[in-house]
């Protein structure tokens, strides 16, 4: 991923704050994701539980759970939230599901939400969600 790495810490720091995340609302799927338009990656994490009425309530709870785990891995800012109708998230649980196994699967191209600009790669976590 040009010029930021997914390193395996990264990977790590995502996963320990999802399966955590997780006893809040369920989480359906999970991927780094670097927008066209950005040279950051940023963790988006599906849920049917996630929408506009309560948003704001599940970022507060982002901060929440990582207040006291700052890690150099994994910032709050990177957390971005979805319903799982999002487009990024269907096309991320489409490709989740061509692993039976439901291990992380890493998809690098541009196919995955195809939105004008559309980000340029991603690697999947399923977080045996």
């Amino acid at each position: 991923m040009d010029q930021d790495l997914l390193v395996v810490e990264q990977i790590d720091a995502g996963a320990d704050f999802v399966r955590d995340f997780n006893d809040y609302v369920s989480v359906s799927v999970v991927c780094w994701v670097q927008p066209a338009e950005s040279d950051n990656l940023f963790l988006y994490v599906a849920s049917d539980e996630i929408d506009d009425s309560n948003i704001d309530v599940a970022y507060g709870e982002v901060l929440r759970r990582l207040s006291g785990k700052r890690s150099q891995w994994l910032d709050p800012f990177q957390i971005k939230l979805i319903n799982s109708s999002d487009p990024i998230a269907r096309d991320a649980i489409q490709i989740r599901d061509r692993y039976s196994a439901r291990l992380p699967a890493r998809h690098r191209g541009s196919s995955i939400a195809q939105w004008p600009g559309g980000p340029r790669s991603a690697s999947l976590m399923s977080c045996g969600c």
